[in-house]
């Protein structure tokens, strides 16, 4: 009863959206001395789009600003997308150590410098500078400091230890040239 007939009619998939979160996790963070990478990362999309990739890191190492970032690449199916996420990296705290070596000590009419310095904090800071002194060459008190002013990742720091100079032992010599004596 009826001839054949046909017909059709093209339409557009067209990509799917995408959406990338980049989350940061924990802090604060201190200075290490190693890469900090704290950030998570999610992909989803419509069709059951669920990644979690690893972020993408400028500036994680020294002390300041750092950025954790992702760009999802479109693909055939999905369209691009991309997040970022700043956290800051401060300063690590230092240890300054004056420690008084030896003793106990006697004027000598000469500067006494019986004083060693450690600086250590994260990231391998270890150094070992000179002491600064104050009234050490007299008998009394005296003091050995140092005061390490910080860089870049590393706050500042210092220490000082007093130490005593005694009065130094004198002598007396009497002598009796020979006689004669009269009394």
């Amino acid at each position: 009863n009826y001839l054949s007939s046909s017909d059709s009619e093209n339409f557009s998939i067209v990509k799917g959206a995408t959406t990338t979160v980049v989350t940061i996790n924990g802090g604060p963070f201190g200075y290490t001395g190693l890469a900090q990478t704290p950030a998570t990362v999610t992909v989803t999309g419509a069709g059951g789009l669920s990644l979690t990739p690893t972020a993408d890191y400028t500036d994680n190492t020294n002390a300041g600003t750092a950025t954790a970032s992702y760009t999802y690449e479109a693909t055939a199916n999905y369209l691009s997308s991309s997040d970022s996420a700043n956290f800051t990296i401060g300063k690590a705290v230092t240890t300054t150590t004056v420690t008084v070596n030896g003793g106990p000590f006697t004027y000598t009419g000469s500067a006494q410098t019986p004083a060693t310095v450690t600086v250590t904090g994260a990231g391998g800071l270890s150094l070992t500078p000179t002491a600064d002194y104050t009234n050490n060459t007299n008998a009394g008190t005296a003091t050995a400091s140092y005061a390490y002013a910080g860089d870049a990742n590393h706050e500042a720091s210092s220490d000082s230890e007093n130490f005593t100079i005694g009065k130094a032992i004198t002598t007396t010599v009497v002598t009796i040239s020979e006689g004669p004596f009269a009394f």
